[in-house]
């Protein structure tokens, strides 16, 4: 079972509903896969067509239209997390394919969204230095909105769960993942463990290859709870570029603005003005929209209280992910169109500092659908 090499870059943080903002990177020749010339093609998983899950960033997104707005082929943390992934690339090949081929990039989030729930012990960042924070955006995000919003689990992903065997051969096994036999399973969970042991650049699992993510998730129908979930390696990417006071809300706030979606019923509402809309502009609409509730919350000086001016640096950079590409499923807007989003969460929050007043979820949504058409505009 092999597919395409899909470099995750997340939201990060997470921004978005049925896939997201993905940065594919398909090396062609022996000198662009540094020491080895190995094939990559993997197809992506498909999780049921009812499952509700934001910024996934394991699309295909090789297709790119010609775009109506500058689309940056890089960004801070997008040279951060590829030069991370091909230092291992160039000086491990081996190491690297062969977790690749078993797929283990992506077993750290299917453990999460399969068998992670709040109840069980749970930490944020490589060594839990978020642990504190997260608790506090968690409870300050869940008292401003007025969802019901107590049975959303916030848990985390961790690259180091491939070291423990015991939780890698179920999330194998499971049918939502790729449902191998248990001896293919048990195999596969012995040569991750030792290829993260041999190596000296994967730092036990700790590294953005296995956690450069965040997304929401509503699968009732495969009896999981509703979830966030936040991935260690996107924290620490937007560490690294000087974004460290912002990201962890920023994202969050996001992924919960999804949660607002599925709650309301918000996510497979018309698109105003294309009422016949495809699934890119189906996205698109859910994470502009997404954007603005996270905008909205930030900087309203009874929810985040952050500087308005702080936030905008780091969704210039988050928003600049890169996503052009129009006839993707996943397409989360372009990065202007998406900080015109976050400018109208800006501008409904400066309008309530006088009087402090929190709009409700409905009242928010109701203008946002109203000035929708403007945000996406040429």
């Amino acid at each position: 079972m092999r597919r395409k090499l899909v470099l995750s870059l997340s939201l990060a943080v997470a921004l978005g509903t049925a896939a997201c903002q993905d940065q594919k990177t398909e090396p062609t020749t022996p000198a662009e896969l540094g020491q080895s010339s190995r094939s990559l093609n993997r197809a992506p998983l498909k999780l049921p067509a009812s499952v509700r899950m934001s910024d996934q960033y394991f699309t295909d997104m090789a297709r790119r239209a010609v775009t109506p707005t500058a689309c940056p082929a890089s960004t801070p943390v997008v040279d951060w997390y590829l030069d991370k992934v091909f230092d291992v690339i160039n000086n491990e090949p081996d190491i690297f394919f062969q977790l690749y081929d078993n797929w283990a990039d992506l077993v750290p989030t299917y453990e999460a969204l399969i068998f992670q729930t709040a109840a069980m012990p749970q930490y944020f960042g490589y060594n839990g230095e978020y642990n504190q924070r997260m608790t506090k955006t968690e409870r300050d995000v869940k008292r401003f909105w007025d969802i019901n919003s107590a049975d959303i689990q916030v848990v985390a992903m961790h690259g180091p769960v491939l070291l423990n065997e015991a939780r890698v051969v179920p999330t194998y096994k499971s049918d939502i993942f790729l449902g191998l036999d248990n001896a293919t399973a048990v195999l596969w969970a012995s040569q991750d463990r030792a290829g993260l042991l041999a190596s000296q650049r994967f730092n036990g699992g700790n590294h953005p290859f296995f956690s450069f993510n965040a997304f929401a998730l509503s699968a009732p129908e495969l009896g999981l709870p509703d979830k966030i979930v936040m991935g260690d390696g996107i924290l620490e990417g937007y560490k690294a570029v000087g974004y460290d006071d912002v990201a962890l809300p920023a994202v969050f706030a996001h992924e919960f603005g999804h949660h607002i979606q599925y709650e309301r019923g918000y996510i497979d509402e018309p698109v105003p003005g294309a009422p016949a809309a495809n699934a890119a502009e189906q996205t698109r609409y859910t994470e502009l929209m997404a954007d603005a509730f996270s905008a909205y919350y930030l900087t309203h000086k009874r929810g985040g209280t952050m500087n308005k001016k702080r936030v905008e640096q780091f969704l210039q950079v988050f928003f600049q992910i890169g996503d052009c590409s129009f006839e993707s499923s996943g397409h989360h807007g372009t990065p202007a169109q998406r900080m015109r989003a976050a400018q109208y969460g800006f501008k409904i929050a400066d309008e309530a500092q006088k009087q402090g007043h929190i709009l409700t979820a409905a009242q928010f949504h109701a203008g946002f659908v109203t000035v929708y058409p403007s945000l996406v505009a040429p």
